[in-house]
């Protein structure tokens, strides 16, 4: 569920301040100079939010690429018995 929030700054200028809800899902908020673009980020994050593909920024800040590096050592290598060694090597550099 979203909702869009029309709000005015002391200049009389429009901005529309954002927020996206969905059970089970942090909710997301962001501001916009524009109705449309407001919308279209709307659509755009609840269909990424219900499909898996979003991530907030802070949460994949928290992984390195080391980190990414030893679980494809320990999960993906050991399937790959021909360049196992080779890649190994490799990456453990």
């Amino acid at each position: 569920m979203a909702s869009i929030k029309e709000r005015k700054d002391k200049e009389g200028r429009t901005h529309y301040h954002v927020q996206v809800r969905i059970k089970g899902h942090p909710p997301q908020y962001a501001s916009f100079k524009r109705k449309t673009d407001a919308e279209r980020w709307i659509q755009n994050t609840e269909s990424a939010i219900r499909e898996g593909r979003h991530f907030k920024t802070t949460q994949a800040k928290k992984h390195t690429l080391g980190e990414l590096i030893d679980r494809y050592i320990q999960s993906v290598l050991p399937n790959k018995k021909k360049s196992e060694q080779k890649q190994t090597a490799q990456l453990t550099w």
